[in-house]
């Protein structure tokens, strides 16, 4: 790496010569002497960068797929829970995916043989199975909370166990 001449020394003028400062020059290190013709040695400036193509950087590129991904994922999200019991509508089959003591119904083709229970009236916001009597065999109630897979309300389905 070369450095630019220190003030007061010039590499290339003529011994006895001002320099820059009104100083006489001393030789240059080494004794050099510029050959005869020329005057000091014009400094040139540093090459400029590459110019950048005009392509995406990496970065952008994972910032899309990551938006990419989380819409995906978010639509997956909201089609796999189109078939929770809290989309029900009167005349739709369910499944029970749960347990008696912990049921999770879902809704499948009345016609398929995983149907177990037929909706017969659904009530909106309200939690009172009490609803349900003389009307099917079985009063339903849930309440979401909002989370992940589920839209934050409550309702009672009256549904009947379909006989097979």
């Amino acid at each position: 790496m070369t450095h630019p001449p220190q003030p007061g020394t010039n590499p290339y003028a003529q011994p006895g010569q001002p320099g820059p400062y009104g100083q006489p020059e001393q030789p240059g290190p080494y004794g050099q002497q510029p050959p005869q013709g020329q005057g000091p040695q014009q400094w040139a400036a540093p090459p400029a960068p590459p110019a950048r193509r005009g392509g995406m950087g990496v970065l952008k590129i994972l910032k899309i797929i990551g938006v990419v991904a989380v819409l995906i994922a978010v639509g997956v999200g909201y089609f796999l829970s189109q078939d929770d019991a809290d989309h029900a509508k009167a005349g739709d089959c369910l499944k029970n995916n749960g347990t008696q003591i912990s049921p999770d119904l879902q809704v499948v083709e009345c016609g398929g043989a995983s149907a177990e229970y037929k909706v017969v009236q659904v009530h909106q916001d309200t939690l009172d199975t009490a609803k349900c009597q003389d009307v099917s065999d079985i009063g339903y109630q849930e309440q979401t909370s909002g989370g992940r897979r589920s839209s934050g309300k409550k309702f009672v389905l009256c549904i009947d166990k379909i006989k097979k």
